[in-house]
């Protein structure tokens, strides 16, 4: 057996739980799907709506983006993700530094490693913010500990682009076990995309988080910044 054929066999399994995670999310989140679609129109306003006002609050910002991957098309939820990404963390900012800046600062400094990026953010503050935001820590934990920190917005913001890779690999992921599980249900409508081309790009979208975790690790390990999930 070949080295490429005996990796491909190790993502098999993580591609069945992909499939799994997007069927439960189906299961779990029909109240939310059903309520945006019943929007008509005004579903993408009411979807990143729920993005920005959940954000704040520790919602996983990856099951948003796979929903926006199960509730829309690939083009139409990553320009969807893009716009609240942008909204969420202009209003964590502003809840962090000027509304519960005092709250903020305690919450922080419970999380040792975290609140170590306030000295750190005065040498290279963009350069650092756009590296973290690769890295799988949380989104609203680390808008928070940057909006106390000693930052300006404008880079705070532009250095938010840096999680784009992440949560709109997570869109696709979204899309394409939707199709893919429904296609193995006999109960999908037939996708813009063929199910080879969905199959092949979702290794693909898997290749780019295997890398991303890669760059998240090493930008970690010279922090000394714990990569443990808190979402």
């Amino acid at each position: 057996m070949s080295e490429l054929t005996r990796k491909l066999l190790l993502l098999v399994p993580i591609i069945g739980i992909l499939l799994l995670i997007g069927h439960q999310l189906e299961l779990h989140l029909p109240d939310l799907e059903h309520w945006v679609k019943n929007l008509g129109p005004w579903a993408p306003l009411g979807f990143i709506g729920l993005f920005v006002v959940l954000t704040p609050f520790f919602v996983s910002v990856d099951a948003l983006c796979f929903a926006a991957g199960l509730l829309f098309s690939i083009s139409a939820g990553t320009f969807y993700i893009v716009i609240a990404t942008y909204l969420a963390a202009t209003l964590i900012f502003v809840l962090g530094r000027y509304l519960f800046r005092q709250k903020v600062v305690s919450f922080i400094a419970r999380h040792k490693k975290i609140a170590a990026l306030n000295s750190a953010l005065a040498d290279q503050p963009f350069k650092l913010m756009f590296l973290l935001r690769l890295t799988p820590l949380p989104f609203a934990l680390l808008s928070y500990a940057f909006a106390i920190a000693p930052v300006r917005f404008w880079p705070y913001l532009t250095a938010t682009s840096g999680i784009f890779i992440y949560n709109l690999t997570l869109v696709y992921i979204g899309y394409t076990t939707k199709h893919l599980a429904g296609w193995a249900s006999g109960a999908s409508a037939q996708p813009t995309v063929p199910y080879p081309l969905l199959a092949a790009g979702l290794l693909f979208a898997l290749g780019i988080m295997f890398y991303i975790s890669k760059l998240a690790s090493k930008a970690l390990k010279d922090l000394h910044i714990n990569n443990d999930r808190e979402e």
